[in-house]
């Protein structure tokens, strides 16, 4: 934490449960410690700079309060430290402007499927529609393009975020963790965004 370069400096990414953020399938007014909602940066300019805890671990991340995460999915459960909503802050680029500034790319929507190994140090996701880019025009429509990379390099890769004005709060309404297995909804807010040299398919692609 604070040393790591874990994205380019554009890239800012927080856990955010409070209202303000907006009504995602991780926002409430208080974990099951009643720790009020807040907002924690988790990258900041770039650098990893913080990790969600509750009341017990707070300390050993060099806080002076829980960020308060403690979340469970009944009753019958033991409150564990979950996601909020983990969103990526919008940027300042407008998506035609990104689109006509964008030479040879594959432009990816609707996700599909993903694998990440346990360290979540390697991925690949794979998406339902595509649009090859030529001389920042849309073009050919593709069928269930898929990228791949190591995490760090990916994010690092990050050139451009589009603004507020693009940016949507996604969500999962059943992301699982613990033992035994606890379902909740986590959010996730997101811009359209432009990675450079990713690995697309078998394919490689400048951006």
């Amino acid at each position: 934490m604070n040393k790591l370069k874990y994205a380019s400096s554009i890239v800012n990414v927080v856990a955010d449960a409070r209202l303000d953020h907006g009504q995602g399938l991780g926002t409430f007014a208080y974990d099951d410690e009643g720790v009020p909602a807040q907002c924690t940066d988790i990258i900041k300019d770039g650098k990893f700079r913080g990790y969600l805890s509750n009341r017990e671990t707070a300390h050993l991340v060099g806080l002076d309060r829980s960020s308060g995460t403690m979340r469970t999915e009944s009753w019958s459960r033991l409150p564990i430290i979950r996601m909020t909503n983990v969103s990526l802050l919008p940027g300042t680029w407008d998506y035609d402007h990104l689109i006509a500034d964008t030479q040879d790319g594959i432009l990816m929507d609707t996700n599909r499927s993903w694998s990440i190994d346990d360290r979540r140090y390697q991925f690949q996701f794979s998406t339902e529609i595509g649009w090859e880019i030529r001389g920042g025009k849309k073009v050919r429509m593709l069928k269930n393009p898929s990228y791949s990379g190591i995490t760090t390099e990916f994010w690092n890769s990050c050139d451009a975020i589009c603004k507020f004005d693009h940016w949507t709060l996604w969500g999962t309404p059943n992301c699982g963790k613990g033992q035994p297995m606890q379902t909740m909804g986590t959010g996730h807010g997101a811009a359209p965004a432009r990675f450079r040299n990713v690995r697309i398919g078998t394919a490689f692609s400048k951006q």
